[in-house]
C-alpha cells in the first residue's frame, strides 16, 4: 500500500488510509493507558504478556511493524522503536506511527533503533545469538555503490560460520544504529586470524568501528558533487548502457529495459543492484533519484511526436522550475522510461503531471522511485491511472 503518494480523489485509497489513520490513533490510546503497567513490568513489579499485548494492539495497523523498548536516552525514563525492519516500503508508515505518537513524561519514540556503545553490544550479541565477541575486531572500508563493507574478524571463528555472520549482523546494526545499517552497509564478511591481511586493512576494537565508520561515510559523502546534477547534467560524461530483458507479458520495475543513456552509470548500477538504494548515497544536496514509466504498447493517441519531444517538456517542466533535471532515459521491451534527479519532489509532481498530460500520454504512466524507503509509492500521471505492474 502507498501510504505517501495515495490518490486523495479515489474513495477506496483515501477510506483505506483513513482506517489505518484510526488504528494508529487507537493504539497510541491504548499505550497512554497502558504506560504504569509498562512501567511496572520494566521494573519487574508486574508480569504479563508484553508481546501478545503488542500484537493485538501495535500490529493491528500492520504485522511487519517490529518494536523494541530500552532505556531512554535523552533523560530518564523509557524508548520505544518501531521499525519495519527489512520492508523498507513500510518506512513512511513506521514515521507516521512515531509522528502521531502523544507527548508523554519519560517516553521516547523512534522508528530507527538507535546505535548502542560497544561495552552495551556485546552482552546483547551474546544474548541474542549465542556468540562472543569480547575478542572480535573489525575493518571498514569503501565498497561498491557508496556503501562501506566491514569485515569481523575473530581469533577462531565460531564452529558455524552462520553463527558468526549472524553475530556480525546483529554488532552492526547495534553499534551504526539501525539507519546506518539500512542506507550504508555494503558487505559484511567474516574471518578467522589465518585470514591474510588485505594492503591497508586495519583492523580495530569495537570502540573505534562506529568513529571509524562515520568518518569513511563523510569522506563518500565530501567526494560528492557540491552542486545538483541540475548544473552537472550538461558536462556530464554520458553513457549507453544495454541490457538483455526476457519477454514477459509485463514488467515490474525497470524488467524490460534494453538500453538506457545516463550522465551517471554507477548510479544506474547502484539502482540495479541487489542491495538497497537510497538516493543520499549519490547526492548531499537533497535530491531524490525516480523514474517515469511510460506504456508505449499504444501511443497512438499522444500528441508528442516522438520521445525526444516528450523527453523535451519533461526537461523544461523541472528544470524551468528549478525542482530538478533530466539525467537520463531509456528504452524498453513495452515501455518508455525518463530518469530524473528531484529537488523539490511534490512540485516536480504537479509539474511532470501537467505537460505530460497535455501531451495526452497513455493512461498506463507512473513517477516511480529508486528509494528503497519508497519502493511501495508511485504516482499515476492521470486520475484512472491504475497501479503500476508487480
Amino acid at each position: 500500500m502507498r501510504w505517501l503518494y495515495y490518490n486523495r480523489s479515489s474513495h477506496a485509497e483515501a477510506s483505506q488510509h483513513d482506517q489505518v489513520l484510526r488504528r494508529i490513533d487507537l493504539w497510541w490510546q491504548e499505550f497512554a493507558r497502558s504506560t504504569d503497567r509498562l512501567d511496572a513490568l520494566f521494573r519487574q513489579t508486574q508480569q504479563w504478556d508484553l508481546a501478545d499485548w503488542m500484537q493485538r494492539h501495535l500490529q493491528a495497523i500492520h504485522p511487519d511493524l517490529m518494536w523494541e523498548f530500552g532505556p531512554a536516552v535523552n533523560g530518564r525514563g523509557h524508548r520505544l522503536v518501531i521499525t519495519p525492519e527489512t520492508h523498507s516500503e513500510l518506512r513512511p508508515l513506521a514515521a507516521e506511527v512515531v509522528a502521531r505518537a502523544p507527548r508523554m513524561a519519560g517516553w521516547e519514540f523512534y522508528n530507527y533503533r538507535l546505535a548502542e556503545t560497544a561495552q552495551n553490544t556485546l552482552p546483547m550479541v551474546q544474548a541474542r545469538t549465542g556468540v562472543d565477541i569480547s575478542n572480535v575486531t573489525a575493518a571498514v572500508s569503501a565498497g561498491e555503490h557508496h556503501r562501506i563493507d566491514l569485515v569481523f574478524r575473530w581469533d577462531r571463528l565460531p564452529t558455524s560460520e552462520d553463527d558468526a555472520f549472524d553475530a556480525a549482523f546483529v554488532t552492526t546494526e547495534s553499534v551504526l544504529g539501525e539507519l546506518a545499517m539500512d542506507r550504508w552497509v555494503g558487505v559484511i564478511r567474516v574471518v578467522d586470524s589465518s585470514t591474510e591481511v588485505e594492503h591497508g586493512q586495519r583492523f580495530l576494537s569495537l570502540d573505534r568501528l562506529k568513529p571509524t565508520f562515520d568518518a569513511v561515510q563523510e569522506s563518500l559523502i565530501s567526494q560528492l558533487p557540491s552542486e545538483p546534477y541540475a548544473a552537472l547534467v550538461e558536462d556530464g560524461q554520458w553513457a549507453v548502457l544495454k541490457l538483455q530483458p526476457t519477454d514477459a507479458a509485463d514488467y515490474p520495475e525497470r524488467y524490460d529495459l534494453l538500453t538506457c543513456v545516463t550522465c551517471n552509470s554507477d548510479l544506474v548500477a547502484a539502482t540495479f543492484s541487489e542491495a538497497p538504494f537510497f538516493s543520499e548515497r549519490y547526492s548531499r544536496c537533497g535530491e531524490t533519484f525516480c523514474y517515469l514509466k511510460i506504456d508505449g504498447s499504444d501511443l497512438s493517441g499522444m500528441d508528442y511526436q516522438d520521445r525526444e519531444d516528450m523527453e523535451e517538456a519533461i526537461r523544461n517542466a523541472v528544470e524551468g522550475q528549478e525542482l530538478g533535471c533530466l539525467i537520463g532515459s531509456g528504452t524498453g521491451l513495452r515501455y518508455t522510461y525518463a530518469e530524473l534527479a528531484l529537488t523539490d519532489v511534490d512540485r516536480a509532481i504537479t509539474a511532470i503531471r501537467q505537460v505530460l498530460r497535455e501531451g495526452n500520454v497513455p493512461r498506463r504512466s507512473w513517477l516511480l522511485f529508486h528509494d528503497a524507503d519508497l519502493s511501495a509509492e508511485w504516482i499515476g500521471m492521470h486520475e484512472d491511472t491504475p497501479p503500476p505492474p508487480e
